[in-house]
């Protein structure tokens, strides 16, 4: 097999890391995607919010991390590359034209062209620093608070496990936010994740999106080439 190089796709949600991620999969010819989604607990073990009452989907406790780690160390010692969580995910339609599709797939060609990708897509793969360590390469994508609300409510749902996930007024506000905040401020400046990312991100390998309105799929898969190139 090729040398296997795992692509951390993180972020918080709504940042845009998904459909790059999707993006990034389709363009280069050998690789697979996978989603944390899929390591999702069952529905119904599920924190619960003590302050709204509701199920929490956007704390470390909510995902199978102990399986996702071991499928992850299962790859870096050339195991396989499937894992047995069906997908959750719906995959996006690419929003880029043929010419597009042709000038970015000879670009990643160039970048690598023997190599194996495992795109990894999650709003959770950075804040434990065991799980960064088995990464070969680490896009953070993000963007303000203000842009990701507006994103994340205009979405219709999400499917689980075990049925679909509508959020309830004020989740993304009330858990959401606080939650990415809580977990990844440690990599920005003066912990301000709306600020830019600080040293220990740089030593940690780990390379800043920033996914702004307005930003064109073209635009974020160019820089995260760039990113990967490095």
């Amino acid at each position: 097999m090729p040398d296997l190089v795992i692509v951390a796709v993180g972020g918080p949600s709504s940042s845009g890391k998904s459909t790059c991620a999707n993006a990034l999969h389709c363009l280069f010819a050998n690789s697979i995607l996978v989603h944390l989604d899929d390591f999702y607990f069952p529905d119904s073990k599920i924190p619960i919010d003590n302050n709204l009452n509701v199920q929490n989907w956007d704390c470390p406790e909510a995902i199978d991390f102990d399986k996702f780690y071991r499928y992850l160390k299962n790859l870096k010692s050339g195991g396989s590359l499937e894992h047995d969580a069906p997908s959750l995910e719906i995959d996006p339609h690419l929003k880029l034209t043929t010419d597009e599709i042709s000038s970015l797939k000879q670009k990643c060609a160039a970048i690598m062209p023997h190599e194996t990708l495992v795109f990894i897509d999650g709003f959770m793969l950075f804040h434990d620093k065991k799980l960064i360590s088995l990464y070969d390469k680490k896009l953070f994508f993000h963007a303000s608070y203000e842009t990701l609300k507006t994103r994340r409510e205009s979405r219709q749902g999400y499917n689980t496990a075990e049925g679909f996930w509508v959020d309830p007024p004020h989740y993304f506000e009330r858990i959401v936010w606080p939650e990415y905040v809580r977990t990844h401020s440690y990599l920005f400046e003066n912990g301000d994740v709306n600020s830019s990312l600080n040293e220990t991100a740089a030593k940690l390998g780990v390379k800043s999106i920033r996914n702004n309105e307005g930003t064109t799929l073209k635009n974020l898969v160019e820089v995260a080439l760039e990113k990967l190139r490095d």
